[in-house]
C-alpha cells in the first residue's frame, strides 16, 4: 500500500510542572497535564463514534521532566513531553529543537541498521508540525505527503490556513492569511523557494532537517537583540 505508514503523535508541554500542593520542595503537574489526562477517553470517543476507555498511560521519568505514553485504537502511539524549565530550556523554539534532536538524532540515526538504510528512512520519514488549536482533516495531510513524494529535494510542505469564526478580526486574518498564501507565497515558489513554512500545519522531511549544519543552525543562542526577534519570537521564520 503505497499510503501505508507508520504514525506517532508527539505533544510537548513546554511548562508542564508547578510547585506541589503538598510540599514547596515538590513539583506536580499542572493543570494541563491534568486536564489532556482527563480527555483522553472523550477525544477518542468522539473520533471514533462510540464509547472508548484508552488504558491508563505509562510514565516515565526523563532527564528534561517526563513522558506519559498512551497505546491508542490502532496500536498507534501518543506520547506527551512533560519539559520542566528548571532542568531544560523552554519556550517554543527549543521544544522545537528537543523534538528534532529526539526523532531524528535519537530515535532514527541511533538505529542499529546500515547507514544507507538510515538515509532511506530519513528520506521517508516526515515530522507534520502542528500548533495546539489546529482542526485538521486527514486529506490535507494526504495530500501534502504526496507532494514530498513527487520531488524528492522538497524539505517543507503547507496547507492553506483559514481562521475560523466571525467578526472584524477574524475578516482581517482571512484576507491576512489569504493574501501570504494566495499571492506571496505563490510568488515565491515561481521564483524558486518558499521562504516561510508555517510550523502550525506544515510536514518536514527528515533528511532536509539532518541535511549539513540545518539543526546545529537552529539551536544558536541568542545574545543581541534582533536574535530575540529573529530566533525566539520568529521561531518557525528563519
Amino acid at each position: 500500500d503505497p499510503d501505508y505508514y507508520e504514525f506517532e503523535t508527539h505533544i510537548f508541554f513546554d511548562d508542564a510542572f508547578e510547585i506541589s500542593d503538598h510540599n514547596g520542595d515538590d513539583s506536580q503537574v499542572n493543570r494541563f497535564v491534568k486536564l489532556l489526562v482527563n480527555t483522553i477517553d472523550e477525544a477518542a470517543s468522539d473520533v471514533h463514534h462510540t464509547n472508548i476507555r484508552i488504558c491508563a498511560p505509562k510514565k516515565y521519568p526523563t532527564p528534561y521532566g517526563g513522558r506519559l505514553v498512551w497505546t491508542l485504537p490502532g496500536k498507534t502511539k501518543m506520547i506527551a513531553h512533560l519539559k520542566d524549565k528548571s532542568k531544560i530550556r523552554h519556550r517554543k523554539r527549543w521544544s522545537q529543537v528537543m523534538y528534532m534532536y529526539y526523532l531524528l538524532g535519537h530515535r532514527l540515526m541511533e538505529l542499529p541498521i546500515s547507514v544507507d538504510r538510515k538515509a532511506v528512512m530519513a528520506e521517508n520519514t516526515y515530522l507534520l508540525t502542528l500548533d495546539g488549536d489546529i482542526d485538521f482533516q486527514p486529506q490535507a495531510v494526504q495530500l501534502l505527503v504526496i507532494l514530498m513524494k513527487k520531488n524528492k529535494n522538497l524539505g517543507a510542505a503547507c496547507g492553506r490556513i483559514h481562521p475560523i469564526g466571525s467578526g472584524p478580526m477574524v475578516w482581517y486574518q482571512m484576507f491576512e492569511y489569504a493574501i501570504g498564501h494566495w499571492l506571496q507565497k505563490a510568488t515565491e515558489h515561481m521564483i524558486g523557494c518558499v521562504l516561510c513554512s508555517p510550523g502550525c500545519f506544515s510536514p518536514f522531511r527528515g533528511k532536509a532537517l539532518m541535511d549539513d549544519n540545518v539543526m546545529k543552525k537552529y539551536t544558536t543562542k541568542s545574545d543581541e537583540a534582533r536574535h530575540y526577534v529573529q530566533y525566539d519570537q520568529g521561531e518557525d521564520r528563519w
